[in-house]
């Protein structure tokens, strides 16, 4: 049976529209046996959507935008809108031709390029603030001598995983991988900088950033490079004697003499150095990882200061103080001033755990404030004791109101002193400038003082202590105790451990909620001058003349040059006759 021939069958072509089709036919017909090639072909095929233009529009942006599956930081339509720009800028006369130089430069600001092959292109490493935290957090994990399996000797740094569990119980908590980390960072710092101890101080909020701080102690005998360069060099006396201010008096034509003032200015005092308030030494960073940065000692005349403002932080060591009364220094300055005051007010151990050094009790040198050790005989109070404030102590030494911890009599008081008691035979009128009361030494409370002795708080105390756990037997509970003078300072005790931490904004409490911080008054407004009685003229402003009085003045100096001439002329004249 022979094959009925069927007629040709019609493919319509991916090219051709479905609803408009083409109003002429091709020109030569499909045979039968190309049609299971075009049918294979038709399969891909897929009929378009029928969206608008604006539709279309975003469909090509979102596909020349993804950048799913290509290795490059940046899309096509990224870097065509940046060859554009530059294009744009440039007003180039031949865009055409220069166009591949165009795209080559903007690649080359994601990427970097192979100066053995100049078109092998490398993406840029990321410069965001995610990177490098991350980037400086894990060299913390590295050894700075990974061939070396012995650590290196280091100072004394506390278990901060065993502490933070007592942190936890007073509300306070870094978090685990936070406090590991820290404890890390601290581990490093400590083998850097060569440091005998030291132990997390606590944390100031700031504006912008925060501080962690550090507190450290430098090993006997090791050269402290950074003391230099922060603190300058360590002179004991900058200035010694009577600074006299002479100030000019105007007098009239120079003629009378008037008195010139002396004006008795004090020297500054002179710095604590490893002892006092700058027995330890601080370390900062803004978040936990970063780099650390050392904060300079306590100056007195700062820290007077400080006690007179009351500035939040920025988290930004350079940043000028400015304020009423002037704080000369930097947020650095300032931030070493809060801390020192801190701690002098709110680090406290239980009673008993801290001894005076009895080798050094009756020296000279301590001048009120002698050096306390821990005691090896103390065998730890209960919880039921430590939960009382009568069992706690402050160990570390009181401030005096001149910014020291040791006094230090200004340099023209003792030089008053010495003065007086050489010049006890002069006579009463010439020894009334010199002679002037020595200055009364400051004084604070005794070491080693308890802190229920400590100034009320308004109509609250110093000190709140509380159980951490009201659920739980007193003896399985830890203990609290939080400064109310100080909002953020606490302290952590169980049985024969405790801890002293500070998480706050590093400012005093003002009392009373209802009261604002009012800063002193201004100064009283200076006088206007008064010329004395003997010479009422000395300093009395001329008016102007008037057009009328400088006509008259310019004709009466003409008139009298006029008469000089003519008496010049006479007595020419008589000579000639004679």
């Amino acid at each position: 049976m022979s094959e009925v021939e069927q007629p040709p069958t019609e493919i319509i072509a991916p090219e051709q529209d479905i609803i408009n089709p083409p109003t002429e036919l091709p020109e030569e017909p499909i045979s039968v046996a190309e049609e299971p090639k075009l049918v294979a072909e038709s399969k891909s095929y897929k009929p378009p959507n029928f969206l608008t233009d604006e539709n279309e529009f975003f469909q090509a942006k979102a596909y020349l935008s993804n950048k799913i599956g290509v290795k490059h930081p940046i899309s096509l339509y990224d870097h065509l809108t940046s060859v554009i720009m530059q294009a744009m800028e440039k007003r180039s006369l031949n865009v055409v031709d220069g166009f591949e130089q165009l795209s080559m430069e903007v690649k080359k600001q994601h990427f970097l390029m192979d100066p053995t092959n100049p078109t092998q292109l490398k993406p840029m490493k990321s410069r965001h603030l995610e990177y490098e935290t991350a980037k400086q957090r894990l060299s913390r994990y590295m050894k700075s001598n990974p061939d070396d399996p012995v650590e290196a000797e280091s100072g004394e740094i506390p278990d901060m995983m065993d502490l933070a569990a007592l942190w936890e119980w007073a509300g306070v908590s870094f978090g685990k991988e936070e406090t590991y980390l820290l404890f890390l960072s601290i581990k490093k710092l400590v083998e850097t900088k060569q440091l005998k101890s030291s132990r997390l101080w606590g944390k100031i909020s700031g504006r912008d950033q925060n501080y962690i701080v550090v507190e450290a102690e430098l090993k006997e005998g090791t050269v402290d490079e950074e003391d230099l360069i922060l603190n300058g060099p360590a002179t004991e006396e900058k200035k010694e004697g009577l600074t006299d201010t002479e100030k000019p008096v105007l007098t009239k034509d120079n003629e009378a003499d008037v008195p010139i003032p002396k004006v008795k200015t004090l020297a500054p005092l002179s710095r604590e150095i490893r002892t006092g308030v700058n027995k330890y030494i601080y370390y900062v960073c803004n978040y936990v990882g970063g780099p650390w940065h050392r904060l300079p000692d306590v100056l007195p005349e700062r820290l007077q200061e400080a006690r007179k403002i009351r500035k939040f932080f920025t988290g930004r060591l350079n940043t000028k103080i400015v304020s009423f009364p002037e704080f000369k220094g930097t947020e650095a300055h300032y931030l070493r001033c809060q801390i020192a005051r801190i701690s002098a007010a709110t680090v406290v151990s239980p009673k008993g755990y801290y001894m005076i050094d009895p080798e050094q009790e009756e020296s000279e040198d301590n001048n009120g404030s002698p050096p306390v050790i821990i005691n090896p005989e103390y065998e730890g109070l209960s919880n039921e004791q430590l939960l009382s404030v009568a069992n706690w102590v402050h160990h570390v030494p009181y401030i005096l109101p001149q910014g020291r911890v040791s006094w230090e009599a200004p340099k023209y008081l003792k030089e008053e002193v010495e003065a007086g008691n050489e010049d006890e035979e002069k006579d009463d009128d010439e020894g009334e400038e010199d002679e002037a009361p020595p200055g009364e030494a400051e004084t604070g409370p005794p070491p080693l003082g308890m802190i229920s002795a400590d100034e009320e708080h308004g109509s609250i105390p110093s000190w709140s202590s509380r159980v951490c756990a009201n659920a739980s037997p007193l003896k399985f509970s830890p203990i609290t105790l939080r400064s109310n003078m100080w909002p953020g300072a606490s302290v952590l005790a169980y049985n024969d451990k405790f801890a002293n931490l500070y998480v706050g904004d590093g400012l005093k409490d003002i009392g009373n909620p209802a009261q604002y911080f009012i800063p002193p008054k201004l100064g009283p407004l200076q006088k206007e001058y008064v010329a004395p009685e003997a010479t009422p003229d000395i300093l009395v402003e001329q008016l102007d003349p008037t057009v009328e009085r400088e006509e008259a003045y310019e004709e009466e100096k003409r008139a009298k040059d006029e008469e000089g001439k003519e008496e010049g002329e006479e007595g020419e004249e008589a000579e000639e006759d004679e």
